[in-house]
């Protein structure tokens, strides 16, 4: 994964890095064990799970990366790939803090990247998280976040939408991107939930969301999604959960539509002060509207000179969901933390509605002499469930070093690969390579304060 970095060194000196997946969403609710989609967004502005305080950093580095692609052909009918050589400049704020009645995170992170030979991806990234909470009544509290950001370079951060803000996982985040094509996205939502007792508690919860890309044959997409959920504490360590939810996708530059009604089990389990294990299955019931090929007689295409057509059609299917979390922190140097799931996207501009399914894990040290290495890999696969069959099969790895160099400023250095796969229904193949170093400048480790 592409972090930028600052990002990347706040995580590394970090006792924790959260899951990719919704890991931080819900993880606590009430100061219990966690509730799996409950409190998304909950973990803004936090590392390891602790409030910091608001600060910022600034940084530059140099980077090479190659595999760029964007929507461009050769004389073959080829797309254009190539290697860049350039340096990226950063700086962002974050940080969290308790209110009187609430909390409060904040994660922005800006960035303008230049390629001495490229002009695919050069430009301005941006990405900003919002979360805020406050308690109504004694036994009640509203919950709102956001999360906004565009970029030119999505191949090579998968994600990008959660990199800063790993709890804000959701259908709004461009996660499989095929070319390196400005991206716009962002999404709200808001949660209230009432604590019943000291046990049983509702929830319920709205989000709003919107993906354009630039480029006339790349679709966007503009969806909503309501859900409410009943959580009984088992004990002081275990939860479990029962919710429903309805999602709707509707398509730009993309003749179609989907929505679906799914139903959902959860448990969650803290293990001591160490270990957290999440786990959520259900189904869903998907309806789409959308075109698809179809072959036509032989005699009439024999006549016309065509094929195929294109045809409307309805389709309704019952699909399997789920996700899992785990997360271990065995001591203040070492974390752990391993994912999987199991769900619908909207898919990544080529594709539509599709079947998304993901797995991986990362670890980080922070320890001697101030070291911090992060290690992390994901496999994920995107399946189209409306249209034509496709699928597209992705692998990141990612590994990054950074050391403190005085109070106040850090070397970091990172490096990783994210490839496209075999998928069986295509021959597209692309593989991206990035090397990156560099200097980001913080007044302090725990950065300063709003207070």
């Amino acid at each position: 994964m592409r972090i930028s970095v600052g990002i990347l060194i706040f995580f590394s000196l970090a006792t924790q890095i959260q899951a990719q997946m919704g890991g931080g969403g819900g993880m606590g609710g009430f100061g219990g064990p966690a509730v799996m989609g409950r409190g998304a967004g909950s973990g803004t502005g936090q590392r390891g799970g602790s409030d910091m305080g608001i600060g910022f950093f600034a940084g530059v580095q140099g980077t090479y990366d190659n595999g760029l692609t964007g929507l461009r052909l050769d004389s073959n009918g080829g797309l254009i790939s190539g290697s860049g050589v350039g340096v990226d400049g950063n700086a962002g704020v974050y940080g969290s803090k308790r209110l009187k009645r609430g909390s409060f995170g904040i994660n922005y992170s800006g960035h303008y990247r230049q390629y001495s030979n490229q002009t695919v991806a050069n430009g301005i990234d941006q990405n900003l998280s919002i979360y805020t909470s406050r308690q109504l009544t004694k036994r009640s509290t509203l919950a709102f976040n956001a999360n906004g950001g565009t970029t030119n370079r999505p191949f090579g951060m998968p994600l990008f939408g959660t990199s800063i803000d790993p709890s804000n996982s959701g259908f709004f985040a461009p996660n499989t991107e095929v070319f390196d094509n400005r991206v716009y996205f962002g999404s709200g939502g808001l949660e209230y939930v009432l604590q019943k007792s000291a046990r049983l508690s509702y929830g319920v919860s709205g989000t709003g969301f919107a993906t354009r890309r630039t480029g006339n044959i790349l679709f966007g997409v503009t969806g909503a999604s309501a859900g409410a959920n009943v959580a009984y504490r088992i004990s002081r360590r275990q939860t479990i959960t029962v919710g429903y939810q309805f999602f709707t996708f509707n398509f730009t530059r993309n003749f179609g539509d989907s929505y679906g009604h799914g139903t959902h089990v959860g448990y969650s389990m803290q293990l001591g002060k160490r270990v957290q294990f999440g786990f959520q299955g259900g189904a869903i019931r998907l309806e789409s509207l959308g075109l698809r090929s179809s072959q036509i007689d032989p005699v009439i295409a024999a006549l016309i000179g065509v094929s195929t057509v294109q045809e409307v059609f309805y389709n309704t299917s019952y699909l399997p969901t789920g996700m899992a979390s785990l997360t271990f922190r065995a001591n203040r140097l070492h974390s752990f933390s391993a994912n999987a799931g199991m769900m619908v996207s909207p898919g990544n501009g080529v594709i539509n509605t599709s079947r998304a399914q993901n797995i991986g894990g990362s670890y980080s040290y922070s320890g001697i002499r101030n070291l911090g290495i992060n290690v992390s890999s994901f496999y994920s696969k995107l399946a189209s469930l409306v249209g034509d069959n496709q699928s597209f099969n992705s692998l990141q790895t990612s590994v990054g070093v950074s050391t403190r160099i005085s109070d106040q400023l850090f070397l970091s250095l990172n490096t990783g690969n994210r490839r496209f796969l075999d998928s069986g229904t295509n021959a597209f193949k692309r593989s991206s390579l990035f090397v990156s170093g560099g200097l980001t400048w913080s007044p302090n480790t725990i950065p300063i304060s709003i207070r």
